[in-house]
C-alpha cells in the first residue's frame, strides 16, 4: 500500500493566484477535477492568505479524470505533475486522455 509521501508530487505549478503556490505548491495533497474538458485542480484557492504547509511539497491525492493515461482506480501513477494555465487558471498539464 502507497502513502501519501509515494504520490505523484506537483513538480510544477504555474496557478500564481493560488494561495497554495508559494515558490511551488505547499498543499498536501491536490485534487485534480473533472470539470468538462478542464482537468482542473480542484485544490485551487484564490487569496491573498498563505495556504499549505511551507515544509510540504503538494502531491496528487485523487483525481477524478478517470480516462487519463495516468490513472489508475482514481489515484494518478504519473512520476510527477505540472499545473498550470489550460482551460481553467489551474489545470493538470500531464493529464492526457487515454
Amino acid at each position: 500500500m502507497k502513502t501519501l509521501l509515494q504520490s505523484p508530487p506537483v513538480r510544477e505549478c504555474a496557478a500564481t493566484a493560488c494561495s497554495f503556490n508559494d515558490g511551488g505548491c505547499h498543499a498536501p495533497a491536490i485534487t485534480v477535477a473533472s470539470a468538462g474538458d478542464a482537468a482542473s485542480c480542484a485544490t485551487f484557492v484564490e487569496s491573498t492568505v498563505s495556504g499549505g504547509v511551507a515544509e510540504v511539497t503538494g502531491a496528487v491525492g485523487a483525481c477524478a479524470r478517470s480516462e487519463c493515461t495516468f490513472n489508475t482506480n482514481l489515484a494518478c501513477t504519473a512520476e510527477s505533475i505540472t499545473v498550470g494555465p489550460g482551460a481553467t487558471a489551474s489545470d493538470c498539464l500531464t493529464y492526457r486522455p487515454a
